[in-house]
Formats: structure tokens, C-alpha cells, sequence
């Protein structure tokens, strides 16, 4: 206890030292002041602060819960306002091309989009804020290192045997200028081809609906927007291949339409870089080029379709894909052949 009694005695004396001390000097006095109001200051802003994030956070919880009840409407599209500064106008650019030209890929059908806020960073928030939300397609913006910025895209799957799909990601142009209506238009398309990935299925449509999806394709890429290079290449495979449809289902108007799609497509193709690309590109043209002989019976236009797709097929050959294929095909018909002789087997009790 004396030693206790000591302790204390000591720690008083310290503290009236101490106080006597900021007494006689009015400039400690003052600075203690300060930092006593800095100190409750900072507490302040801490407890502000988190009561700021909380009311985002409730906020985001409500919006999420709200949307995901909402059962009048059919699909739901989110676009997350992303942060500030580059990732904001990536979010108001997607905002604006959803609002603007999203219909015109939708074939009538009921949508309502959903501006959500705060950010997403990274696949797995994505896929948690579709779980949450039980939408159907979400849009959000993303700065990583070393870009300038990316609009990234997450579609939910078609049906309930479909594993979970990844979020596409599409590099945005660096210059504003160059974000104009064209590439506005571009990623609608984006969007709705993840939301509808038949749109890349052009024999899935009836000629007048696949038409104006066709015409609005070309008359994008007439326009030559600064998309990210695969999302070009998407939309030009797809309006190639529409357009050997719609000359396919009887419009004669689309069968020299086709021939010259095909051709420019295939031009602009490296085979080296896009193999599969470059394949298909040879069998659309020579397609379409069969196509337009049969309608006005040209041998030299024939024989050009067929070098097409013969070169396309020698292609293929050597994939390991269909060498792959051919094997199983041989399997098959091996076995189908030995189940044929199976009043053989029966004769000698399966031995030889």
C-alpha cells in the first residue's frame, strides 16, 4: 500500500508541476488548447465520416433490395456511377448510350435500367451486387494501372444449366473527342449482345427482325468509332454474317450487299492473329459468293466461292479440334460396325 500510496503521490506532484508550469507559460497553455480542439475535431470528422458510409451503404442495401422486388418490368440493367473523375464519365458515357440506344436491340422487349450507386471494383463485387439485385445485366467503369479507363459489362446466364459468365471488359478511347454517338452506339450493342448472345446467331431471327439489327451494324461501323478493337471485331463478324442471312432468306437486295461485306471483312482479317476469325470470314464469302452464282450463274464467281472454302476447310483440317473429332467420328463408326455383328457374338458366345 506505501507503495501504491507512493506511485500516486508521485504522478500528483508530476501534474501540479505540470499545470503550474502551462499557468506560468500562456504559450504551452495555448498550444495544449489547440491540439485539445484539433483532437476533438479529428473525432468529429471520424464519427462523420462513418456516418456518411453508412447512410451510402443503407442507401445501396434499399436501392438493391427495391429492384430486386421490382417485378413489373422485364429486364433490369444496372450502370454503377463509378467514383469521380475518369471512372465518373466512363459511367455517364454507358449511362447515356443505355438510355439512348439500347432499344434498338431490344425488339420491343420491357426493360428498366437503374443508375446504382457507389463502384464496383473487380468481378466477384460484380457478381455480388447481380445476387443481390437479380439483375440482368450490370455496367460499371474501371481505371486499373496503365489505362485509360475500361467500360466492363456483366450479363447474367441464359438459363439455370449455364455456369456463371465473365464480365467483358472494353478499353475506352483516351481522347473524349473521340467518344461520339458511333462508339455511344457501339456499346449499346455491347451490352445487348452480352444481355441477347443470339444477336451473334443472325439464322436465330426472322428476316424483319434481323434487318434493322444489320442495318444499324453497318451504319455504325460506316462511322468508324475508336471501339476497343474486339468489340469491332464482334460487331463487323456479326453484320457479315446477318447480312449473308437476310440474302439467304430471299432478299435479293442483300445478296451482293453480302458478297461485298464478305470480302471487306475478310481483307481486313490477319490470319495469323485471328485463325478462327479468318476461317470463318472465308466460308461467308463463300457462301455468299454460291449464292449470288446461283441467282445469276456466273463459273468464275463458282470456282472463286469454292477456293474459299476449300481454303477454309484445308484450315480447319489441321486443327487439332477436328482431328480430335474425326477420331471420335471414326470411334463411332468402328463400334456401330461391331454392333452389326453381334448375331456373331451370339453364335459363339462372344469369343472369336
Amino acid at each position: 500500500m506505501d507503495f501504491l500510496s507512493g506511485i500516486f503521490k508521485a504522478l500528483g506532484d508530476a501534474w501540479a508541476s505540470l499545470e503550474s508550469g502551462l499557468v506560468g507559460t500562456p504559450q504551452l497553455a495555448g498550444i495544449g488548447l489547440l491540439l485539445a480542439i484539433g483532437a476533438v475535431l479529428a473525432v468529429v470528422v471520424l464519427v462523420l465520416a462513418s456516418l456518411v458510409r453508412l447512410g451510402f451503404t443503407t442507401r445501396r442495401a434499399a436501392m438493391a433490395s427495391a429492384v430486386k422486388r421490382d417485378s413489373a418490368v422485364g429486364a433490369r440493367i444496372i450502370v454503377v456511377r463509378s467514383g469521380s473523375g475518369r471512372r465518373a464519365a466512363i459511367s455517364a458515357f454507358l449511362r447515356k448510350a443505355i438510355e439512348s440506344h439500347l432499344k434498338d436491340y431490344m425488339f420491343g422487349g420491357p426493360y428498366r435500367i437503374v443508375a446504382y450507386p457507389g463502384g464496383v471494383e473487380g468481378d466477384e463485387r460484380a457478381h455480388d451486387l447481380m445476387k443481390r439485385t437479380d439483375a440482368d445485366v450490370i455496367l460499371w467503369a474501371e481505371d486499373p494501372r496503365g489505362s485509360k479507363g475500361v467500360a466492363r459489362i456483366l450479363s447474367r446466364p441464359s438459363n439455370a444449366f449455364e455456369s456463371r459468365r465473365a464480365p467483358v471488359t472494353f478499353a475506352m478511347p483516351k481522347n473524349k473527342p473521340e467518344w461520339n454517338d458511333a462508339l455511344n452506339r457501339a456499346m449499346a450493342y455491347a451490352a445487348a449482345k452480352q444481355f441477347r448472345p443470339a444477336l451473334g446467331r443472325p439464322q436465330d431471327f426472322r428476316p424483319e427482325r434481323l434487318q434493322p439489327v444489320v442495318e444499324s451494324l453497318l451504319s455504325i461501323l460506316d462511322q468508324k468509332p475508336k471501339a476497343d478493337p474486339a468489340l469491332l471485331a464482334e460487331m463487323v463478324d456479326d453484320a457479315s454474317a446477318g447480312a449473308l442471312q437476310l440474302a439467304f432468306a430471299g432478299n435479293d437486295a442483300w445478296i451482293d450487299r453480302a458478297v461485298d461485306i464478305a470480302r471487306s471483312t475478310l481483307s481486313d482479317i490477319n490470319r495469323s492473329a485471328a485463325p478462327d476469325r479468318w476461317i470463318a470470314a472465308n466460308i461467308t464469302l463463300g457462301r455468299a459468293l454460291r449464292l449470288k452464282a446461283e441467282k445469276r450463274f456466273d463459273p468464275v464467281m463458282l470456282r472463286e466461292g469454292i477456293a474459299h472454302l476449300t481454303e477454309a476447310l484445308e484450315a480447319l483440317r489441321s486443327e487439332p479440334r477436328l482431328k480430335l473429332a474425326e477420331s471420335a467420328a471414326q470411334a463411332i463408326g468402328e463400334a456401330q460396325k461391331l454392333l452389326g455383328t453381334r448375331r456373331k457374338f451370339s453364335i459363339s458366345g462372344g469369343g472369336i
